[in-house]
């Protein structure tokens, strides 16, 4: 192993932490306003990744990171409007397996539809090519997506933190009933809340799969791990999300560099040890609904 091994590993580890720090804000915002546990949040990713595919090679890449989460937000309308609504104040033994039977629909819709076998993106020529970061010649998509991902977080805090709606989803957080006393549209928010969350999912699903090859179970490969974000950084924590990717991401790059056979344990250990010393996560509850 050589100092540049580290560093490339360092860098897909940054790479693969903000692709869940996106989806676990998805997951973030939807139980910090809903208190939702969501295990059909991972379907999300899925649809948007083959939406994406089918847009990509009719239209172009472009057109396919509008078209993915475009559809998964109508998607995640119709969800809440017909079904989801009525569990939202149900135990969450009752949202889960409901949210995994969805899961479950969709996983096996996209394999009707599209059989069982990986598919890759193709990306656009001038995408394709490498650029100079720390000393390494890295792919220049994943720098893109990097810098995509940090903007996309970026708009998302500004509006939950200074935008009128935002207040009436930070007021929801605290108490639903009193925001509907003094006026507030707390459905619609909520609403507007689960769409957000779920388009987050689908953009990452289509920004994410050039890089990771995409199938019907795809959704769920990056839904575990997020879920281990949400709870290393704190259930309802936005910073604990971004927090929580990170570490998940360089966690598993650099156990894959140094020791490929924890690979797959090393971020269960890391969950373990944050809720023996601090069961509420690195940033606590409610940090989503603090300015």
């Amino acid at each position: 192993m050589t100092a540049a091994s580290f560093v490339q590993a360092g860098l897909n580890g940054l790479i693969l932490g903000l692709i869940y720090v996106a989806i676990a804000i998805g997951l973030t915002i939807i139980f910090g306003m809903l208190r939702l546990v969501n295990f059909a949040h991972g379907a999300f990713y899925a649809i948007g990744a083959y939406v994406g595919l089918v847009v990509a090679q009719q239209y172009g890449f472009g057109y396919a990171l509008l078209a993915g989460p475009l559809v998964v937000a109508l998607f995640a309308v119709f969800l809440d409007r017909a079904v989801l609504r009525f569990f939202y104040g149900k135990e969450p033994t009752a949202q889960i397996l409901l949210t995994f039977g969805i899961a479950i629909i969709v996983e096996e819709t996209l394999r009707l539809r599209f059989g069982g076998t990986t598919q890759q993106y193709s990306l656009p020529q001038w995408l394709n090519g490498s650029l100079a970061v720390a000393g390494l010649q890295y792919p220049a998509y994943r720098i893109f997506l990097a810098l995509g991902i940090v903007a996309v977080v970026a708009l998302v805090w500004l509006f939950i933190s200074r935008t009128n709606y935002g207040l009436i989803v930070r007021a929801g957080v605290r108490d639903r009933t009193m925001v509907q006393l003094l006026g507030g549209n707390i459905h619609q928010a909520s609403t507007l809340i689960f769409a957000l969350g779920a388009a987050l999912a689908g953009l990452v699903g289509v920004a994410a799969s050039p890089i990771y090859s995409i199938d019907p179970q795809t959704g769920f490969n990056f839904l575990i791990p997020s879920f281990v974000v949400v709870v290393i950084g704190g259930l309802g924590s936005f910073w604990g999300a971004v927090a929580g990717g990170i570490i998940v991401g360089e966690l598993s790059a650099l156990t894959t560099l140094i020791y490929p056979g924890a690979a797959e344990v090393i971020i269960y250990v890391a969950m373990a040890i944050v809720l023996l010393v601090r069961p509420q996560g690195l940033l606590g509850e409610s940090e989503i609904i603090r300015g």
